[in-house]
């Protein structure tokens, strides 16, 4: 659904993202772990526009969104749950959600609105009238996927869901993601944290210097105790 073909992406005249190539299917959630300044999180910004690519193509359902300013790309059907959350101060919960509404497009399966969010998240129901600081950081978290849901996505790209949070939440995260991906939402998911990468991805790509420098399964990057060592510090 996604395909990223020896994609290069500089900062001034930093070299961040040297020949990136991989592919999410869909209906599946690929997780992209590695250190910091790997270059995973350029890699979500250069996918939605936010950081545009000097080469390479990026094909989102068979169609070149390299060229794309990010507001196209988001009416594409791409949702993103960005680092840090970035909750709206300003707004409600509800306010904050409905924002983001956007109709299903056509491809879409499973349409979302506010009840539906709701009912992923009935913290957020119950507390929609306060404003979006106001939540702890595992409920503003999912009032940034809700967020995200709310767009109607056919792909979902998640940076860092578990920033931050403790280890009961990311766990709570781990089940949200992949009931998301039950519902057919393909996912690709930017993560530090080993366990709930390994517990909701169906793939691991791990990042290094701007490189994917290894990918398999969650169960093979377990097994595999000089890969974590090397290139996740573990």
């Amino acid at each position: 659904m996604l395909e990223l073909q020896e994609v290069h992406s500089y900062y001034g005249t930093s070299h961040i993202l040297q020949g990136v190539s991989f592919a999410v299917p869909r209906g599946k959630c690929v997780a992209l772990l590695g250190r910091n300044g790997a270059g995973k999180s350029t890699t979500i910004h250069t996918i939605v526009g936010l950081h545009k690519s000097r080469r390479g193509s990026i094909r989102f359902s068979n169609q070149m969104i390299s060229s794309l300013p990010s507001h196209q790309i988001s009416r594409l059907g791409i949702g993103l749950v960005p680092q840090g959350r970035r909750i709206f101060p300003s707004l409600t919960i509800r306010e904050n959600l409905i924002m983001a509404a956007r109709k299903k497009t056509v491809d879409a399966k499973n349409g979302w609105d506010i009840d539906k969010v709701y009912d992923l998240f009935p913290v957020l129901k119950e507390r929609e009238k306060n404003m979006g600081t106001q939540l702890s950081g595992g409920q503003q978290q999912m009032l940034a996927i809700g967020r995200a849901l709310m767009t109607n996505p056919q792909f979902l790209l998640m940076d860092e869901p578990s920033e931050g949070l403790a280890p009961v939440i990311i766990d709570q995260v781990g089940e949200i993601i992949c009931k998301l991906k039950e519902t057919g939402l393909s996912i690709l998911m930017v993560e530090q944290n080993i366990s709930l990468a390994c517990k909701a991805a169906d793939e691991i790509l791990i990042m290094n210097k701007g490189t994917i420098v290894w990918q398999g399964t969650p169960n093979e990057l377990l097994e595999n105790e000089t890969i974590q060592h090397k290139y996740l510090g573990v």
